[in-house]
């Protein structure tokens, strides 16, 4: 998160700049961000967002400040203007306080926060229309969360109609740019490549999307590649990495360089160069390089294997029962069409018939 920079970002010449608008008369928080963006660069812009969140007079820029911080990952910033709106004397921005707790404490605590999430979603009612936007978002994450993204489907034509009646350009922005991450994701699993991609490429392309979004997505976008040639993934990967290294995302950049370019290069059966500490693509590239013992052994030795584990495994041994185990774990359990399709290659080339009875491949 951006909590991890360090040091200062803001001179304070450019904090009393953003303080001379505040008054009476200030402009709205989207107003201010057009005018920082054209005076600074990103990072001097978001930090100086951030600052007008916290100094503005308006309940409404102070309400949608915690959704700018949110997309941004100012996450302890977000914790005090959180706080700052249920100790307000508006009982708009104590409830909109309320409801943000909930959504950053399942940022923060995830699983560990399901029934949390799961109480709150049946018990909170309210009349406020932005507030059931973003409570619809809550919900259609919580089954997110449990890998059940069909209901992604299920919700978005509601989800399209309340975004209607978000009056507020900046948070519509923001809402919009969380329903084109929902539907990327849903539309990516679903191998429906075409439709995902044209998502992601609106979050690229929108203004207020951040780095570490464009990084997040574009390392995203480069997996979407793996079955269509290695020089487009990794051409994707690379753009992700440069991001990561220019904006010092040290998390996003060990993703990237640990996991996924290890990934599309050994599924694209490149090793040579490709280097990994991360145990199960060590593995992967040991397959790819034709080292099958290695590959055997890193992966016996883990406790319990992820579909993707297990469909190492599966090639490492010329094992069609793990391959199949894969296949349908990826399928149902995690309802990934995309990536089922890594075992079911594998399957297709050892002859196995779709037709053919499941009870044939499974112990």
């Amino acid at each position: 998160m951006r909590n991890e920079e360090t040091g200062p970002i803001c001179s304070s010449e450019q904090l009393e700049s953003v303080r001379q608008l505040v008054g009476p008369d200030e402009p709205a928080l989207f107003t201010v961000l057009q005018q920082l963006t054209k005076e600074y660069d990103e990072k001097t812009t978001l930090h100086l967002a951030k600052e007008f969140c916290f100094m503005c007079h308006s309940y409404e820029s102070k309400r949608v400040g915690m959704e700018f911080l949110y997309m941004n990952g100012f996450d302890e910033d977000l914790q005090k203007l959180i706080e700052i709106n249920c100790s307000s004397n508006d009982e708009t921005s104590q409830e909109w306080g309320y409801v943000y707790q909930h959504v950053l404490n399942r940022r923060l605590y995830k699983l560990d926060y399901q029934k949390n999430i799961l109480e709150f979603l049946n018990e909170y009612k309210t009349e406020d229309l932005n507030l059931q936007a973003l409570k619809l978002f809550l919900r259609i994450y919580s089954h997110c969360d449990i890998q059940d993204f069909k209901k992604i489907e299920d919700y978005h034509d509601e989800l399209t109609a309340s975004l209607l009646h978000i009056d507020n350009t900046l948070l519509r922005i923001y809402f919009q740019m969380r329903e084109n991450e929902l539907m990327f994701h849903y539309h990516w699993k679903r191998n429906e490549l075409e439709i995902a991609r044209t998502y992601a490429f609106n979050i690229l392309d929108n203004t207020l999307s951040n780095y570490e979004k464009k990084c997040y997505t574009l390392l995203c976008l480069s997996q979407t590649y793996i079955f269509e040639g290695y020089d487009k993934s990794k051409e994707y990967a690379d753009r992700a990495l440069r991001i990561s290294k220019e904006h010092n995302l040290t998390y996003m950049r060990q993703a990237i360089e640990k996991q996924v370019i290890p990934f599309i290069s050994a599924s694209n059966g490149i090793y040579k160069g490709v280097e990994t500490t991360e145990p199960s693509e060590v593995a992967h590239l040991a397959i790819a390089a034709g080292n099958l013992d290695k590959a055997i052994e890193i992966l016996s030795n883990f406790e319990y294997l992820t579909p993707f584990q297990e469909y190492y495994l599966g090639l490492a041994k010329n094992d069609k029962n793990l391959l199949y185990n894969s296949y349908k774990r990826l399928k149902e359990e995690y309802q990934d069409v995309f990536f089922a399709n890594l075992p079911l290659k594998e399957l297709k080339k050892r002859g196995w018939d779709k037709n053919e009875e499941e009870v044939n491949y499974v112990n």
